[in-house]
């Protein structure tokens, strides 16, 4: 099969936003992840991207598992319906944080080939037990070398866990350089998925390392929802700490206060100012 995941592919921004949103703001990029649960609920939501994944403008499209959000991944015949509902290209394996490699292995290993024949790609993540650091390499090898496997996903929970001893919003760039130092950072597309602190803390020294070919957020709109502009004086643009801001609600209407769609807009500027930066210094 072909696949539009490949390590050539130019390094992209996925918009993540709130239905009332996603018109407005996740158009602005043609790299989307798409979020399993949302897509289950909201026909909205998934009549949009699969209205994108019908346009003639090289849009690629990841659908998530729900693990994240749900504590635990959809089952894969449930994912291939998602995914066909939303247009997905690819579809997240189940994966199984805080557990050993061999249980996410395992799962792949059954479901992988069926998920492709279904004609998706596939993104395997990588997970191990806490502190395991040798375990989740071994996860991530697997992926490396399977031909089942198109996309290799950089969790923002299952990279700290294998990496305790590192903050979290650095443990994903500790991490690349590991695999990079040790030569075993594999040729194939990865997705860094979410962000552990603002967009400038983590994508810089990726795209510095040319090691990300797409990664997701809702950190600049729903910033920019709440109220908040980015900073640039802050070493991750964000001026107030992640961990201090509400949960996302994906049924957030849209807000005509001009002040919040002026910060969203600076908030999705700066962002992907950082992806024009990378090109320019190419």
């Amino acid at each position: 099969m072909t696949t539009l995941f490949t390590k050539d592919a130019d390094p992209a921004f996925c918009v993540i936003a709130p239905t009332a949103y996603l018109e407005a703001y996740a158009i602005r990029s043609t790299a989307h992840l798409v979020l399993a649960h949302i897509v289950d609920k909201d026909p909205k939501y998934a009549n949009f991207y699969e209205g994108l994944a019908q346009l003639d403008r090289g849009d690629r499209i990841i659908m998530d598992n729900g693990a994240f959000e749900l504590g635990q991944s959809y089952a894969p015949e449930k994912l291939i319906e998602l995914g066909k509902k939303c247009g997905a290209h690819a579809i997240v394996l189940p994966d199984y944080p805080w557990k050993p490699s061999s249980v996410t292995i395992e799962a792949a290993q059954q479901w992988a080939p069926i998920v492709r024949e279904a004609g998706f790609s596939t993104m395997f993540v990588p997970q191990s037990e806490t502190g395991n650091l040798s375990d989740w390499i071994d996860g991530y090898m697997w992926a490396a070398d399977s031909p089942e496997i198109d996309i290799i996903g950089m969790s923002i929970l299952g990279v700290p866990n294998a990496l305790p001893h590192i903050p979290a919003a650095y443990a994903r760039v500790v991490m690349t350089e590991v695999l990079i130092d040790r030569g075993v950072f594999a040729e194939k597309y990865h997705h860094y998925l979410g962000l552990n602190a603002g967009p400038a803390l983590e994508i810089p020294p990726l795209l510095t390392m040319q090691t990300l070919h797409s990664c997701d957020s809702s950190n600049p709109v729903w910033a920019g929802i709440n109220g908040i502009r980015y900073n640039i004086t802050t070493d991750s643009f964000l001026p107030v700490k992640k961990a201090y801001m509400r949960e996302v609600d994906f049924t957030t209407k849209w807000i005509e206060k001009k002040e919040i769609q002026e910060a969203i807009q600076y908030n999705l500027d700066l962002t992907l100012s950082l992806f024009d930066l990378n090109k320019d210094n190419q």
